[in-house]
């Protein structure tokens, strides 16, 4: 892990941190552009091979997790690409035009699953080897880790486990921008209520 910081601290140094900007940050410059999104499908697919269960929305859920669980704790996602809010979770903008000249091109397939009682996946098939030239070792140890996390699950657990905080800021169709990745779903600690507290009988105070 200490890889990854110095990674990012190296990366830093090129741009201003995105912290720092006024406006949200929607997509962040990558190396490769479009073409790193392209190939991190790929790479996913191609590590989900072997998944119980792996749909488009399992797809887009492991891409948005090491996106933005990369630029919580780097300032710098993985793909860069913009996320929008959309029902089933956070959603990549360019997924389906890009997932469609991918099937036009030959590099993936669909591979169709009946699960029965109406729950039908279609599965994305890697045909063609990703070119991992693009991407750091750190950049793969989100993506590692997304993948582990969502391994098990299904598609709708996926999706149900993405309607955090982050996701229930914005409206269906919204951009959702890589800050919201600093917000947290984990409960506060007696001790972070416990200030809370404090703060909120302060300003009371002021206010009287």
């Amino acid at each position: 892990m200490r890889f990854c910081y110095q990674r990012a601290g190296d990366l830093a140094k090129r741009s201003p941190m995105p912290f720092a900007r006024r406006q949200p940050t929607l997509m962040v410059p990558m190396p490769g552009g479009q073409n790193r999104l392209k190939q991190m499908i790929l790479y996913v697919a191609d590590r989900c091979e072997n998944a119980r269960f792996f749909g488009a929305v399992k797809l887009n859920k492991i891409l948005w997790k090491a996106d933005f669980g990369s630029f919580s704790e780097r300032s710098i996602p993985v793909t860069g690409r913009e996320y929008r809010r959309q029902k089933l979770g956070p959603v990549l903008r360019e997924m389906v035009p890009v997932h469609r000249e991918m099937l036009q091109n030959g590099n993936i397939k669909i591979e169709r699953r009946d699960f029965g009682d109406d729950i039908v996946e279609h599965r994305t098939i890697a045909i063609d080897k990703p070119d991992m030239t693009l991407f750091s070792d750190c950049d793969l140890h989100y993506v590692e880790k997304s993948i582990s996390h969502y391994w098990d699950m299904t598609g709708m657990e996926s999706s149900d486990e993405s309607h955090g905080v982050a996701w229930l800021t914005r409206a269906n169709g919204e951009p959702m921008p890589y800050e919201a990745s600093i917000l947290s779903d984990r409960q506060p600690s007696s001790t972070q209520m416990s200030r809370l507290r404090r703060l909120v009988e302060g300003r009371e105070l002021n206010t009287q």
